[in-house]
């Protein structure tokens, strides 16, 4: 039995799958933007490769043998994996991430900003926060500028 891990025969593996999912070549090829002719071709050269029959055809219907079932637990699991695999990479994409700076009154911030922040950092661990305390004569100026020059 030869190895069928190459880009031809993930082909061929994809195509099998389907074409067990499906039913048949034309569905299969339809799913996967081909036309039925090239899901059969690539399903047969990986017959060839492997030595074995995976499906059973007639005219109307495909038929799983005992071994194209086996493949086929085998091919379904691992192309889950793979799909799981790439749903978790977008959201890992849309997850926030980068640094923010917080200024707050000391009081605010320990009773209520920290509180929150701890949280914050829980459910997006990929945001860095820095925190600094302002003092009330610090505020105070802040907001005797904005009155002033706002």
């Amino acid at each position: 039995m030869s190895s069928i891990v190459s880009i031809e025969s993930l082909s061929g593996l994809v195509a099998f799958s389907v074409a067990v999912e499906t039913g048949s070549f034309a569905a299969a090829g339809r799913k996967l933007g081909l036309s039925a002719s090239a899901v059969g071709k690539a399903v047969e050269r990986l017959e060839a490769r492997l030595g074995l029959r995976l499906l059973n055809r007639t005219t109307r219907s495909l038929a799983v043998t005992g071994e194209g079932d086996i493949l086929y637990r085998y091919v379904a699991r691992i192309l889950k994996e793979l799909h799981d695999a790439e749903q978790e990479l977008h959201l890992v994409q849309k997850a926030p991430r980068g640094r923010i700076k917080v200024s707050v009154p000391t009081v605010l911030g320990r009773k209520i900003i920290m509180p929150a922040l701890l949280d914050f950092r829980i459910r997006f661990p990929d945001v860095m926060t820095d925190t600094a305390s302002m003092t009330s004569r610090l505020i105070l100026s802040m907001v005797g500028m904005t009155w002033c020059c706002g």
